[in-house]
């Protein structure tokens, strides 16, 4: 009995850093996934991972855990929305494109959030969940939450989450976020203006010509294409985008534990 109320409170403060984690990081915060399966997978790899968490001493369960759970919980979220912004970066991208091939207002619902996004954004965020899942992001994602706990002890009473360091990495990686965006999107925003210019011209030299009708057809026809030819690219820069997420999440880790 001494035993289970030694390593109980280990194991709710693990539960409660998974919980928080999951709801708030890519593919697990997804809303087709349910809640339910959330505080399963959390409970479960709680079970089998707090009896490798590092404790230095006992961890009371008096009015001063309140302050673990409520350190944990947002350890938790900090590090998955760290992830799930460099995520983002994809579906605005694809809103910028939209806006630029005339889609703008054509959206789709987006079934891991539940809000209505661009189409393109929608498509892209798609290939990019794929392609996450093929190379194994989800698990490098567990990886990452369970050793959080050698940087961020769990017998902490608090982490440094207002330090000055924590908010310049924050405001870093939502940086990132746009620029990335930004390249993800350059080569169709460039294309399709060119295409305006184009059209543009000969509105100007053929005034009887009806350029508003096949204007848009075009733009979207150039748009498609466009797409298919930069699909290479757009890989290679997921595949950097992904790099970005694991180190901000490990440098994220380290400085909530005070070792940045």
């Amino acid at each position: 009995m001494t035993a289970f109320l030694v390593h109980l409170p280990v194991l709710l403060l693990v539960f409660v850093r998974l919980t928080a984690f999951f709801v708030s990081a890519p593919f697990f915060s997804m809303k087709g996934v349910p809640n339910q399966f959330k505080i399963g997978l959390a409970l479960f790899m709680a079970v089998i991972s707090f009896g490798s968490v590092p404790v230095q001493g006992a961890i009371p369960m008096d009015l001063t855990f309140i302050l673990y759970v409520i350190k944990e919980a947002l350890v938790g979220v900090i590090l998955g929305y760290i992830c799930e912004l460099m995520y983002v970066t994809v579906q605005v991208a694809g809103g910028i494109m939209d806006m630029q091939m005339g889609l703008a207002m054509a959206n789709v619902i987006d079934p891991r959030t539940g809000a209505y996004v661009p189409l393109t954004g929608q498509f892209k965020n798609v290939l990019a969940m794929l392609y996450f899942l093929s190379m194994n992001g989800h698990h490098m994602l567990i990886r990452g939450i369970i050793k959080s706990y050698q940087a961020i002890p769990i017998d902490a009473v608090w982490a440094a989450l207002g330090s000055e360091q924590v908010m310049w990495l924050a405001v870093k990686v939502f940086r990132e976020m746009f620029l990335s965006a930004f390249l993800i999107a350059t080569p169709i925003i460039v294309s399709l203006f060119l295409v305006d210019l184009s059209l543009g011209i000969i509105a100007k030299s053929v005034p009887q010509f009806n350029i508003f009708v096949v204007g848009f057809p075009i733009k979207l026809l150039a748009g498609f294409l466009l797409l298919i030819v930069v699909m290479p690219a757009f890989l290679l820069t997921l595949s950097s985008l992904f790099e970005k997420m694991f180190r901000s999440l490990a440098e994220m880790m380290k400085l909530l534990g005070g070792t940045g």
